[in-house]
Parts: structure tokens; C-alpha cells; sequence
């Protein structure tokens, strides 16, 4: 088993191209913020949002070089996320090494989100220069703004739900609009830039929210079927968050169990490791890790039915691909 075991996203081509993106806009050794920036940036993860960004804008018939921009504009506003995620989540780690806050203080952190952010939207804007018509750009700009307080707006609700319980239906309806949203800003700027109609455009939204479901479900079930993703195994547990496998236990447990995963959550005093071996033992018992699975497959399913509604191309079948259950969920 690897220290990451699940797989990069983008084949060869887009990762070498945003690799030499980054390298040349953010070379070794830059100083001050930039520096931030680019510890955040490499190494890379699974490069998910700009592969996403660049097959949905070829799928609907847009080019690679006006696309290319907002690529590397969808890495710098996820990674940016992911900084002061690891903030909110007390998390030390992130791809495998140790977080932007461990290494330079929260404060400088939070900077270094803020200056990802605000890379990301210059980039967004070359996709002009690149030859992308005007209007295109401001409607990506839009569909990146929209997105973004989406999953603002999920990302509090997640935090008011810690250390309770919620309906399981309440619980994917926030992760549609955390996750999903996050495949959409992709999906949704790619489209747009690539000049997608109205038809398109509705497809990748169902198709980004259902696959960013059944994503954050297969994030859940990191902490309960042994892969490593690079982060911390406990750190829901740790923060009192109701993934689905919790959840779906729960509603399977007596109401004994019940009782004792409710307790789990709201304590913040045990030391974590011992609440996360407990929490596992209740999850197993249940079989919440195959139930959450299952969840995850029946919505990775409508997903790939979405992108029916698009014309064949060898984009739609890469992009499809990613609705395989084992690929990515």
C-alpha cells in the first residue's frame, strides 16, 4: 500500500502541461508569497479540477490552448480551499507532507489561501489573451464565483453539524453542494469556455454534482477501509463530523450503539485515536463502510447517465470513465 492510494486523475498530457504551467509562473525559490503558493501548489494531488476543466471545455468543442489558463486557475482556487480547510480541520498533513500551516504558521497560511484565490482568478482572465471570446470568460468568472459561495455555504453548514447527528439525506444534500459544486466550478468553466449550449451546460451540472456525491463519499470511507490518502485517518472523527458511514451505522445500531456513536461526536476530550478506534468498531459492526459504498455507486451511476445527454467523443468517454466505480469512487 502506498503512502496515497488514490489514483492522479489527469493522464500524461495535462499533468506535464500544467506542470511546466506552474514551474514557469511559480518557479523554485520564489520569495515571499509566491513561495506559500507554491509549497501549496507541488506536489501535485490528483489534478481532478483541471482535467475536468479541460475535457469538459473539449467536449463541447472548445480548444486546449484558450482552456489551459483556467486549468491552472482551478488548481490555485481548490488548493487555496484546501489551505485554510486544513486550518478549520486542525489537520497537519495534506498530499502526504506536512500542512502549509505546520510549516509557516497559520497566519501566513491563511495569506497563502488568500493569494491562491486571487492567482486563480488572474489566470482565469488570460483565458482572453488566450483567444477565448470575452463574454465566455466573464460567464466562467461567474460560474467560479457562484461555485465558490456554494461551497462556502456547505462548508458552514458542515461546521454547525459537527458533533450531532443528522438525517442521512441532509447529510448528502450538504455534500452536494460542498463536493459536488467543487466538480462543478471545473465542469462549469470548462463548459462555458468552450462554448457549451444550455443542453451541455445542465449535463455537467448534474454530472459534477452527482460524482462529487459519490467522491465525498468515497473520502468518508478513507478512514474505515485502510487507504491512505495523505491525511489524517481520524481527523472526522477528531472534529466531531457525521460522515455517511457514521451515519448509516447509526441507523442501524440499537439504541444502545446509537447512543454511544452520539457520544463519540460530541466528545472533544478523549484523545482521538481512542475515539476513532471505537467509532471504526461501531462502523464495521454495521456494516456502514459497504452501505456507504453502495450510496456512492448508485450515484455515480446518475452521473455517468448525465453525460447521455452529450455528443459522443473521446472526451465524454474520459470524462465517463471517472463514473467507473473503482476508478475514482
Amino acid at each position: 500500500m502506498t503512502d496515497i492510494d488514490v489514483p492522479q486523475v489527469a493522464d500524461a498530457e495535462v499533468a506535464t502541461l500544467l506542470r511546466a504551467e506552474v514551474e514557469d509562473r511559480w518557479p523554485s525559490g520564489v520569495p515571499g508569497l509566491d513561495e506559500v503558493v507554491r509549497f501549496g501548489l507541488v506536489p501535485f494531488g490528483k489534478m481532478m479540477g483541471p482535467w475536468l476543466a479541460i475535457r469538459s471545455s473539449l467536449a463541447v468543442g472548445g480548444d486546449l490552448r484558450t482552456t489551459l489558463p483556467a486549468a491552472v486557475a482551478l488548481e490555485c482556487v481548490q488548493v487555496g480551499a484546501m489551505m485554510h480547510d486544513d486550518i478549520i480541520d486542525h489537520d497537519g498533513q495534506r498530499r502526504a507532507k506536512p500542512a502549509a500551516h505546520v510549516v509557516y504558521g497559520e497566519p501566513t497560511a491563511i495569506v497563502g489561501g488568500d493569494g491562491l484565490f486571487f492567482h486563480g482568478f488572474a489566470a482565469l482572465a488570460e483565458c482572453r489573451q488566450a483567444g477565448a471570446p470575452a463574454e465566455r470568460v466573464a460567464a466562467a468568472l461567474s460560474v467560479l464565483s457562484r461555485a465558490g459561495l456554494r461551497i462556502g455555504s456547505a462548508a458552514l453548514q458542515e461546521i454547525r453539524m459537527s458533533r450531532s447527528i443528522c438525517p442521512v439525506e441532509t447529510y448528502l444534500e450538504m455534500i452536494r453542494d460542498k463536493s459536488g459544486a467543487l466538480l462543478w466550478m471545473a465542469c462549469g468553466v470548462g463548459s462555458t469556455l468552450g462554448g457549451g449550449d444550455e443542453t451541455a451546460v445542465a449535463a455537467f451540472g448534474e454530472y459534477s454534482d452527482e460524482l462529487g456525491v459519490a467522491y465525498q463519499i468515497r473520502d468518508d470511507l478513507m478512514a474505515f477501509d485502510g487507504t491512505h490518502a495523505g491525511k489524517p485517518h481520524i481527523s472526522d472523527v477528531r472534529n466531531g463530523r457525521p460522515t455517511l458511514p457514521v451515519l448509516l451505522a447509526h441507523e442501524r445500531a440499537s439504541r444502545q450503539e446509537r447512543r454511544r456513536i452520539e457520544e463519540l461526536l460530541a466528545d472533544s476530550v478523549t484523545p482521538p485515536e481512542e475515539r476513532y478506534e471505537a467509532m471504526a468498531e461501531l462502523v464495521h459492526a454495521h456494516d456502514g463502510v459497504q452501505a456507504a459504498r453502495d450510496t456512492s455507486y448508485h450515484h455515480v451511476q446518475i452521473a455517468a447517465n448525465a453525460l447521455k445527454n452529450l455528443p459522443p467523443s473521446d472526451h465524454r468517454d474520459a470524462l465517463a470513465e471517472l463514473a467507473v466505480p473503482g476508478r475514482l469512487v
